[in-house]
């Protein structure tokens, strides 16, 4: 998703009181790492978590996602786009991102890994084994509709009746 025509990839980082909306970002195509992901990914030297997830923010030029408002500040003096959330429900936290601005896309697509924010891709013809192999995928969907499968953890994704539930569920945002 693009902010605008020529403007670059929204990206972010959210605090570990942000799980659900990082996993709905993710199901709306927006990298986003979550802040148990930042441990490996932290800039050097940086041992206290809130300064490794403004680091990381700064150094990958994410927009941190938080709802601790000291982070948030202490974000801001280091001249990191941040947004302090204050909702708990991740509908309405979806609502708070764009009442600040940030204009997320809020139409689910098949892009990144709800779990592991890795990329996802088509699974080809040829490739059903993958699906059989996963006991979660419904066999009489197999050549039935496209799937789409995790290059990180193997996750399979396809529009199933839960994909109709996320647009209705996002529907009432907009």
């Amino acid at each position: 998703m693009k902010e605008n025509k020529g403007e670059k990839e929204l990206r972010f980082v959210t605090d570990r009181m942000l799980g659900k909306l990082s996993t709905w970002l993710r199901i709306l195509g927006h990298d986003t790492v979550y802040a148990a992901e930042v441990k490996g990914k932290s800039v050097e030297g940086e041992e206290d978590e809130d300064k490794a997830l403004v680091a990381f923010a700064e150094h990958e030029a994410r927009i941190l996602l938080t709802r601790d408002k000291n982070l948030a500040s202490s974000a801001r003096k280091r001249g990191v786009q941040c947004v302090q959330i204050k909702t708990d429900d991740a509908m309405e936290q979806l609502k708070e991102l764009l009442r600040h601005n940030v204009f997320i896309n809020l139409e689910p697509v098949p892009a990144r890994c709800s779990e592991c924010n890795a990329r996802v891709r088509k699974v080809a013809e040829g490739e059903e084994a993958i699906l059989r192999e996963k006991s979660y995928v419904p066999a009489s969907m197999v050549g039935k509709c496209e799937f789409w499968v995790c290059e990180r953890c193997g996750r399979i994704y396809w529009e199933g009746g839960h994909w109709r539930n996320m647009r209705e569920r996002l529907r009432q945002l907009k």
